[in-house]
């Protein structure tokens, strides 16, 4: 485990590397279901080509986002509260969920949401952290942080992003394996990949500010 956290201690460079290649929020009352079961973890990086992207737009959230290898991505953005979205060959999932709260949000209220909701493992060691601005005016917090296991198993990492805005929260966390601690190279590149690609080209719906406006009307699938 602790070579993984040396591995990952160039995390930063990895992501500069990685950065130039229904209606309404939903409930906090749950998380509902959790993430199917996958595969066994592969030692397979995600595709870095711009041709297999693709980008999912979620007519319940609002927003859409950039998937590498899109078209392998199978989402189910109505069966529970969060969008779930899962990638077999990598063993990796994403799951995306907008809440509506009673009280005004911040990143570190969202956050406490997010355990709430039982989204935050226990223990987990900090890889990278960052507080920005965004999407758009979400005060919001990334997390990367790998989760212990056992000596010689899987190793899995997360990505996290924890934002508030009025009195919404949006909360994401990637989450990926491999087979082993060996394998440090390939779940790094695919934190890094998340972290500067998917997260970074997440973006929220224009406002509806008029009856007559304009909105997206993009089905929620895959394109290129």
């Amino acid at each position: 485990m602790l070579g993984v956290v040396r591995a990952l201690g160039a995390f930063a460079w990895l992501a500069g590397l990685a950065a130039c290649g229904g209606d309404g929020g939903a409930s906090s009352s749950g998380s509902g279901p959790a993430i199917p079961p996958m595969a066994a973890p592969r030692t397979v990086a995600f595709p870095n080509e711009e041709g297999t992207w693709g980008r999912y737009h979620s007519k319940r959230f609002l927003l859409s986002f950039p998937l590498p290898d899109g078209r392998a991505w199978a989402i189910d953005d109505k069966s529970a509260p969060p969008l779930v979205a899962t990638h077999a060959a990598t063993a990796s999932s994403l799951r995306v969920l907008v809440t509506r709260e009673t009280e005004l949000m911040s990143r570190s209220r969202c956050e406490a949401r997010a355990r709430e909701l039982g989204w935050v493992g226990a223990n987990l060691t900090t890889v990278d952290e960052q507080v920005q601005t965004g999407p758009d005016a979400y005060d919001s917090r990334i997390w990367v942080a790998l989760q212990p296991g056992k000596p010689g198993g899987p190793v899995e990492g997360h990505v996290f992003l924890f934002g508030g805005f009025l009195r919404q929260c949006l909360l994401v966390d990637f989450r990926t394996e491999v087979p082993s601690s060996k394998d440090e190279d390939v779940l790094s590149s695919r934190l890094a990949l998340v972290r500067a690609r998917v997260l970074r080209g997440l973006q929220l719906d224009p406002p509806r500010i008029t009856d007559d406006a304009d909105v997206p009307r993009t089905k929620p699938s895959i394109t290129r």
